[in-house]
């Protein structure tokens, strides 16, 4: 055979084969003239058909064999002319230097030199391979061939971003699928349609991957192409694809030598991909009259699988004897247990090492469970999962080897079983245990947002998920995160459906089976290492993961530079997904992937020119700002700064657009120290355009990290002055002129001024305040400001310094009305708590732990003292926060301080007088804050307490009787605090819990108080008394028999409580009769409610209470309680009539005034009369079925003969007499099936109304009762019925359980524990019973 040549993508194969050869059916010659017959269908060749299809194409009557078909006559083919080579100056097919390898293909990446036409042009090239490592070598320029037909110019693929139309120089928006490379096999699409067209081939039903690619079709043929897509086999003779009816499954061995082909009619062929030859026929190797739906090989070269339209799966045993090829087949799973959609092996012959590799696993997709069956060595179970899902759907299920991390620094190669149906994933871990026995660990379960269709894995972390709408997503398994999507669409995915629904059978498999098979297609969609091959009606896809590098290159090719920038450092950091090829140590993946992003920001930066010749001035400054912001963002990161300073700024600096974003993209990056060392050129610039765009703020925050050499002093000093910079200023002081005290001298004197006009400081002198703060307070712990620390030795001079100046005298430039110690003035009266706060931590820098550092502390705080209390002009507030300092300072163990107790004495009469009630609680505070801090030791226990209670300093009081024990006297400072007095019931817990052996003390200030404490909150005094003091409840209550009003609130409090706790709170029955008779007074309305919630109380002596207080509503219920029936009616019957006499007053005065009857009917007297009305009716209804015919009738006639009466009275009256009738028809539904039909109509009869009245004026009447009876009859009936029903279902059940056998568990009886089987009497009989 001839090397292959190349001619316009497609390739050609030429076989040079003698007229011997042909007759004697030599299996190579055979199968390439079938290959050759495809790929030349449009050349002169054509007549060198095989016999079928030349039939088929009545193309030639000569036949020529097919490989594995019954030599025929020789003299058939005697004639037959020997083939002519293509001649190749005739086609212009170049000549080439070798012949291609796999190797070779493999290793030809992406053709860049070619065109955009020329890849439009032509098709395919190459095919990739499709083993293990293969299908890798597709041509980029191939991604935009199209997906579907070979005449299609506008269903393009969605995943492909080329286009014939002029590139843009503006950067894509969209984002493409950088992640697989979608193409057309073309060579073998061409082929297919060819076969359809020439042959009548059919349509492709089915697809396996291997060496080589078979595809079946639904004519019964097979054509094998190897890894260049030119045609090897083409196999199937007429005798077969008759009887085996359409190609179902195909699966191809390990060793790529052996084929497996099933059919929808139950046949399997096995054929040797070495010579095309066919070596077995399997008619019987599964169940009759059932498709073969799935064909699988195992690792172990003798041992297929194949699954049926019946649910079942069979191993084939492959054994040659003496020559003689056989196959034995077994069912290891039979369909009647679940059918089995589809399976998968674990196959580990790559991966030998693996202890797993000794067994041969298979997983099980039933319709409702995953079972992993073990086959060899034995048969066994191993793992079974429920699947419950919509019913529609099929079951996904495959195998992965996956790295899994173990512990910390261990990780594992396993194979994981992930299995779907619906929108659920789930994976398990398949290991060995320490006894050898296979285990299924379960790692996670992700749950999608669309129904799953198929699913396999790309790679150890990657999955490739196909959706009912035939959208193929990529999704990584550890983030969940859906990494991108091709719409599948417009392949015309080929679908087993018919297969599934067993049509070539007869239809003979189950209704759900054949519902779930609807979008089967296992067979049309497949992965290899890597990618995906689509099997559409009309071509065949290939949707390849890109290499890294390939991923980026394509997004530049794109002009996507911002995605293939962010994809490179992503690649840089390890975070990347779906990375292929990106291999070596740490170190030098992140090299090789910095230089190839550096190149991609050399490109991009190269744009920047581009966009100057933008119209649309807005969107020219948008994208200067995105493209510059991106390249100096990543030059950034990648620690390569000098094309941001020469390249970039070389670009931008003559153009003003371009310059300002280059100089405002640079700010976020001098924030965060990225771009300390600028050029002064650049930092001159950015300062300037700063001050233009007024931006100070932000120009302040960059100052302070800019390196001072790169400063321009004079230029920068003099904006920050004029702007008040005051950081820029310290800063620039600090680090460029090594001065930390002149900075602080020239801002004290702008705070000076500031503070001595007596006015409200505006927000900016507040700002530059807090900042001199923040400034001395850094210089005195020795770090610098804004940030950083002072060098070492300076530390020391810089401390003794600041502290000179806060303690000095007077100022540098003082003037004769300057007080002293002007600094020290201004903080105080700036903020006086901030100050000390500053001093305080400065105190404990090593500085002032020596013996002259004391000193140096002795001497402020004398200045203080001298400053806030001799001098005065200073707040009671800040003199009590300046003796908190002071205090504070003193209880510290290793304290020198002296202060005369003299001048706590003043404090405390400052604080403590009345000259500044308005500001009580600032006086209380501060001296709460002095007391905390240590100035107990300063003061009489007794004359601060007594001077504390004249001032109302309650908290304080608290405090002092809290430290010698004396509780009960906390809880009079809560009850006389108004605004802690709410707080009193929370202390009374903590203390009864905690001093329980002071309950009584405790008891006896609570009955003192227990007015007071009702009155702040009765609800949880009640809560207190209950938790506390449950057992004087009684005696409370009766302390309260003067105080009604506290007394009712305090009982509400109790039931309140009692209800909260689910009435655990036990009450006597005169507590109860008490509450009740106080609620009648101050709540009547409660009452009722209130009655039916609890028990402990007297029926009688109530209900002359409520009669007392003309309480209906609880009268009516204590009567019924008693069963006084009659007695309640009449209530309720009495009120009603008294609000019906009133209806008719408005409605005669009405009538007098000649005014609409409307406002009786929305009156609240006409609202009363219906809800009596309504309450009669249920008080009727409850008590009916319990009372003879003549009682209930005294229950119901009056209210019907009073509501006849009032319809009468008003019938001229439409409105009015409306509504009554209205309510007579609600009374009458009501009463049906409580009084019988004949005394009601008699009672309408005997009324004077209605005796002379015609049919048509009592019609309504007779209707409603007759549907009442109709309805009653209907529910009669309903019930009868389905209490049959229960009955039946019942006996049905029973009946079933006794016709069933019953084994018997055990030997001995249940009941006397004897031994019921003899074994010594072979003729003894045993009866069990239930």
């Amino acid at each position: 055979m001839e090397a292959g040549r190349q001619h316009n993508g497609v390739t050609k194969v030429n076989t040079i084969e003698s007229q011997k050869q042909i007759n004697n059916n030599v299996d190579e010659s055979s199968g390439v003239t079938g290959s050759h017959t495809l790929i030349a269908v449009k050349s002169s060749s054509d007549n060198h058909l095989d016999p079928d299809v030349s039939q088929a194409a009545s193309m030639m009557s000569t036949p020529v064999h097919r490989p594995g078909e019954p030599d025929g006559d020789d003299s058939s083919s005697m004639n037959l002319e020997e083939e002519t080579p293509i001649d190749d100056s005739e086609f212009n097919i170049p000549p080439l230097d070798f012949e291609p390898t796999l190797e070779s293909i493999l290793n030809d990446l992406d053709v860049d030199s070619l065109s955009e036409e020329d890849a439009l042009a032509g098709p395919t090239q190459e095919f990739s391979d499709i083993a293990i490592q293969q299908l890798g070598g597709i041509p980029e320029s191939s991604d935009t061939v199209s997906i579907v037909s070979k005449g299609s110019s506008d269903n393009r693929s969605r995943s492909s971003s080329r286009s014939c139309r002029p590139k843009s120089t503006i950067t894509n928006t969209k984002k493409p699928n950088s992640i697989l490379r979608h193409v057309v096999l073309k060579a073998i699409t061409s082929q297919i349609n060819s076969a359809t067209e020439k042959i009548n081939a059919g349509t492709a039903t089915a697809m396996c991957l291997g060496s080589f690619v078979a595809i079946g079709t639904s004519h019964g043929f097979v054509i094998v192409f190897d890894v260049l897509q030119a045609v090897k086999w083409c196999l199937g003779d007429t005798e077969h694809r008759e009887s085996g009816g359409s190609v179902s499954s195909l699966t191809i061995n390990s060793n790529g030598n052996r084929l497996l082909v099933g059919y929808a009619k139950g046949l399997i062929l096995m054929y040797d991909l070495t010579n095309g030859k066919l070596i077995r026929n399997i008619p019987d190797a599964h169940a009759a009259a059932t498709a073969v739906l799935t064909l699988r090989f195992t690792d172990l070269p003798d041992l297929a699988l194949c699954g049926d339209s019946g649910g079942s799966v069979f191993e084939l045993n492959f054994k040659r004897t003496i020559g003689l090829r056989s196959c034995v087949s077994r069912c290891i799973f039979s369909g009647s247990r679940g059918e089995v959609c589809s399976f998968e092996p674990l196959l580990l012959s790559t991966v030998s090492d693996n202890p797993l590799s000794k067994f041969v696993l298979v997983a099980f997709a039933t319709l409702s469970k995953i079972i992993v069956v073990m086959i060899r060595p034995k048969l066994k179970v191993l793992f079974t999962h429920t699947l419950i899902c919509d019913l529609t759907t099929l079951p996904l299920v495959c195998w992965q080897m996956v790295i899994i991390q173990t512990t910390l620094n261990e990780k594992i190669v396993d194979p994981v079983l992930s299995f779907a149906r619906h929108n659920t994933i789930a994976f398990y871990q398949t290991t060995l245990d320490s006894k050898s026995s296979v285990q299924f660990l379960p790692l996670r379960s992700v749950t999608v947002g669309y129904s799953l269709l198929n699913m396999h894995w790309l790679n150890a972390r990657t999955l490739a998920l196909v959706d009912v709408k035939e959208t193929l997503r990529i999704l990584d398994v550890r983030s969940q995160e859906e990494l991108e999507r091709v719409d599948l669409s417009a392949t015309r995915l080929v679908y087993s459906s018919s297969h599934y629904k067993g049509l070539a059978t007869g239809g003979n498999v189950s209704k759900a089976f054949a519902l779930a098979g609807e979008r089967a297609c296992y067979n049309s969609v497949l992965c290899h290492n890597n990618q995906i091959i689509v099997l559409g009606t009309r071509s065949v896809h290939a949707l390849t993961m890109r290499l890294w590098h390939e991923r980026l290159d394509y997004l530049v090719r794109q002009h996507h530079y911002v995605d293939a920038i962010q994809l490179g450092y992503e690649l840089y950091v390890e975070k990347a997904k779906a990375v292929l090829g990106l291999k070596g140590s740490k170190d030098s993946k992140r090299l090789i992937v910095r230089d190839k992003l550096l190149y991609i920001l050399d490109r991009y930066v190269d744009r920047i020119p581009l966009l100057n010749f933008m119209d649309d001035l807005s969107t020219a400054r948008q994208r200067y700002h995105d493209v510059i912001s991106t390249c100096v963002n990543y030059y950034a990161l990648l620690d390569h700064q000098d094309p941001i300073f020469e390249k970039i700024y070389d670009f931008c600096a003559d153009n003003p657009f371009s310059k300002s974003a280059y100089l405002e993209s640079l700010e976020p990056f001098l924030l965060n120290d990225q771009l300390s060392h600028m050029p002064p050129i650049i930092v001159k610039d950015f300062v300037t355009h700063y001050d233009e765009i007024e931006n100070y703020r932000a120009l302040e925050a960059c100052i302070v990290h800019f390196n001072i050499a790169s400063l321009d002093i004079h230029q920068t000093m003099k904006l920050c002055w004029t702007q008040g910079l005051y950081d820029a200023i310290i800063y620039i002081f600090n680090q460029g002129m090594g001065d930390y005290l002149t900075p602080l001298e020239e801002l004290m004197t702008e705070l000076i001024s500031a503070i001595s006009a007596e006015v409200r400081l505006t927000d900016s002198q507040v700002v530059l305040g807090n900042k001199i703060l923040v400034y001395i307070s850094c210089c005195l712990a020795g770090r610098a400001y804004p940030f950083g620390n002072i060098a070492k030795n300076l530390v020391e001079k810089v401390q003794t310094d600041i502290f000179q100046i806060i303690t000095a005298l007077h100022s540098r430039n003082s003037t004769e009305n300057e007080q002293s110690y002007p600094y020290l003035r201004t903080f105080l009266h700036f903020d006086t708590r901030e100050f000390l706060n500053v001093m305080s931590l400065s105190f404990e820098e090593p500085i002032f732990q020596s013996e002259l550092g004391k000193r140096q502390k002795q001497r402020i705080v004398d200045i203080l003292l001298q400053v806030m209390v001799e001098q005065g002009n200073f707040t009671t507030t800040q003199v009590g926060i300046l003796f908190t300092f002071i205090a504070q300072q003193m209880a510290k163990s290793d304290s020198s301080l002296f202060v005369s107790k003299l001048l706590f004495e003043q404090v405390l009469e400052h604080l403590t007088s009345g000259n500044e009630t308005c500001r009580i609680d600032e006086r209380q505070e501060a001296l709460m804050e002095l007391l905390q801090a240590g100035g107990f030791q300063h003061f009489e226990h007794d004359k601060i307490l007594q001077k504390c209670l004249k001032a109302k300093f309650y908290r304080v009081c608290e405090l002092l009787y809290e430290r010698k024990n004396e509780y009960p006297q906390i809880i009079e400072c809560y009850l006389l605090d108004e605004a802690r007095k709410h707080q009193v019931f929370s202390f009374l817990h903590k203390i009864f819990c905690l001093i329980p052996q002071k309950k009584e003390i405790f008891q006896s200030k609570v009955m003192d108080h227990l007015e007071e404490l009702i009155e702040i909150d009765n609800k949880k005094c009640a809560q207190v008394v209950y938790l506390h003091l449950g057992n004087l409840i009684p005696d409370l209550v009766k302390s309260l028999d003067s105080k009604s009003n506290s007394q009712y609130s305090f009982l509400q409090g109790v039931f309140y409580t009692r209800e909260q706790n689910q009435n655990n709170i036990q009450v006597d029955v005169s507590t109860t009769e008490n509450y009740i008779t106080l609620m009648c007074h101050f709540n009547p309305q409660l009452v009722y409610p209130f009655l039916k919630t609890i028990e402990s109380y007297r029926n009688e002596k109530m209900l002359q209470v409520c009669g007392k207080h003309k309480l209906v509503d609880a009268m009516v219920y204590l009567l019924e309680k008693d069963d006084r029936l009659n007695d309640a009616f009449q209530l309720m019957m009495d009120q009603f009539q008294c609000k019906l006499k009133l209806i008719f007053e408005d409605i005669e005065k009405l009538a007098m005034e000649s005014s609409s009857f409307q406002t009786v009917l929305s009156s609240i007297t006409w609202n009363q009369l219906q809800a009596i009305f309504l309450v009669m009716i249920q008080f009727s209804q409850r008590n009916s079925p319990k009372l003879p015919p003549d009682e209930k009738e005294k229950l119901w006639l009056p209210l019907l003969q009073l509501l006849i009466a009032a319809h009468n009275k008003f019938q001229s009256r439409e409105d009015i007499s409306t509504s009554f009738n209205e309510m007579n028809k609600h009374l009458l539904g009501s009463m049906m099936g409580h009084v019988s039909l004949p005394t009601i109509v008699e009672v309408y009869l005997n009324n004077p109304s209605y005796q002379t009245a015609t049919f048509g004026e009592i019609r309504e009447l007779i209707t409603g009762m007759l549907e009442t009876c109709t309805y009653e009859e209907i529910m009669v009936d309903l019930v009868k019925k389905i209490t049959q029903s229960d009955v039946h279902d019942k006996m049905k059940v029973k009946l079933n359980s006794v016709r069933k056998g019953i084994s018997a568990r055990n030997y001995n009886c249940l009941e006397c524990q004897s031994n019921i089987v003899d074994f010594s009497d072979d003729e003894a009989e045993l009866v069990v019973f239930q």
